[in-house]
Parts: C-alpha cells; sequence; structure tokens
C-alpha cells in the first residue's frame, strides 16, 4: 500500500498593491488646483444675517469651483473604474458614485466659504474637523467594497482623494490672505497636515476592512 501523496502546494497569487494611478492623478490634480487657485479671484462675502451662510458669490468663483469638481469627480470615476471595476449597474457603484458626489458638493461649499473668510478680520482659523473631508469618504468608499478584495478597497478609496484632497486644497488656497508665495506655502501646511495624512490612515484601514478573497469578486485592473 503507497503512501497517501502529499497535499498540492496552494497556487501562487499575486500580492495586492495600491493602485498607483489614482494617487498620480491626485498629485496632478493637486498641483493644477495650486497653480490656478493662486491667481486673483473675486471672493464671496458672508451674510449679514449669519456668519456660516454664504452671499454674493462671483460668477468667476463660481466657475473655478464647479469646474475643479466636475473635472475631479470625472477622473475620479473614470480612474476608479478601471482599477476597481465599477459596474454602472452595480448598487455598489452607485452609492461610491453618490459619496463621491456628496463629498464634492461639501468642499465646494467649503471653498466658497474660504473665500469669503479670506477678507474678513475674523481671526486665525482653526479647522478642528476638516481632516474629516478626505478621511471618512475613503472609509466609507473602503467598506461599500468589504466584499472585493483589498485591492478594490484601496482602489475605492483612493479614487475618492482624486476628488477630496484638490478640493481641500482649493479651501486651503482661498482661505489665505497675502501674497502668491506666502498662499502657496500656507496652503501646503494646511493640505499635509490635515487632508493627506488622514488619507493614508482612512486607506489603510480601508484595506483592512472586509474579506480577502479577491478570486470570488475579480474586478478590472
Amino acid at each position: 500500500m503507497y503512501p497517501a501523496a502529499p497535499p498540492a502546494p496552494a497556487p501562487w497569487r499575486r500580492p495586492t498593491s495600491v493602485p498607483v494611478a489614482p494617487i498620480v492623478a491626485t498629485v496632478a490634480l493637486t498641483l493644477l488646483v495650486s497653480a490656478g487657485g493662486l491667481l486673483e479671484w473675486p471672493v464671496s462675502d458672508l451674510s449679514s444675517t449669519s456668519g456660516s451662510e454664504i452671499a454674493n458669490v462671483p460668477g468667476a468663483l463660481w466657475a473655478l469651483v464647479i469646474g475643479i469638481a466636475v473635472l475631479c469627480v470625472g477622473v475620479a470615476v473614470v480612474q476608479t473604474a478601471r482599477t476597481a471595476g465599477l459596474d454602472r449597474r452595480d448598487p455598489v457603484t452607485l452609492a461610491w458614485l453618490g459619496l463621491v458626489l456628496l463629498s464634492a458638493a461639501a468642499l465646494v461649499w467649503n471653498a466658497l466659504y474660504a473665500a469669503a473668510l479670506s477678507a474678513t478680520s475674523s481671526g486665525a482659523i482653526i479647522p478642528i474637523f476638516h481632516w474629516l473631508f478626505t478621511f471618512l469618504p475613503a472609509v466609507l468608499a473602503g467598506a461599500l467594497f468589504t466584499r472585493r478584495g483589498r485591492e478594490a478597497r484601496w482602489a475605492a478609496a483612493l479614487g475618492t482623494a482624486v476628488v477630496t484632497v484638490p478640493m481641500f486644497h482649493l479651501f486651503s488656497v482661498l482661505i489665505l490672505p497675502g501674497d502668491v508665495l506666502v498662499r502657496a506655502v500656507g496652503a501646503w501646511t494646511l493640505t499635509g497636515p490635515l487632508a493627506v495624512v488622514p488619507l493614508v490612515g482612512a486607506v489603510a484601514l480601508a484595506g483592512a476592512l472586509g474579506d480577502r478573497d479577491v478570486a470570488r469578486y475579480p474586478f478590472a485592473r
């Protein structure tokens, strides 16, 4: 009687890695926002009845903020469709898109409000909860893709960053008064710790969520 054959070795699987394309897109869009936002733009006003409401938004400022938001959302959808295999008929895709649009809308208001604040003498700005603008969408996006593998969760989380980081940097550029050099340097001191650092933690957390079995839920690479 022959001894039982040893079990076959497990098939080799390529290790998952963080998608690079959305990172490159985020950096490129943020640099574009930095260059465009440092130009002289007319600013909005704060409402005379409430310090948290915006009034008299100039058309040029609307065009800048909405144009950047549309560009970022478009790039985010294209990049995430490639890396996470978005299907327009999939409820998860619709939920992710809704999350991205909601994040963009919140950051549009944030940028317009920043422009209004830059024209006031309200003292130092203390952005206590602004880190949530990049952290929360990335974590929620990863949670939507819990059953689709780690790389898909990374792609979904980084897809939100294509919108949230450049739009956050627009806030940073618009809120600071002074000359171009002061605003350029100061904007990065806001975007780095309040947008990029929370995003890194959020992407790591998104990757740790859910089922890691990629084989059952393939997606386009």
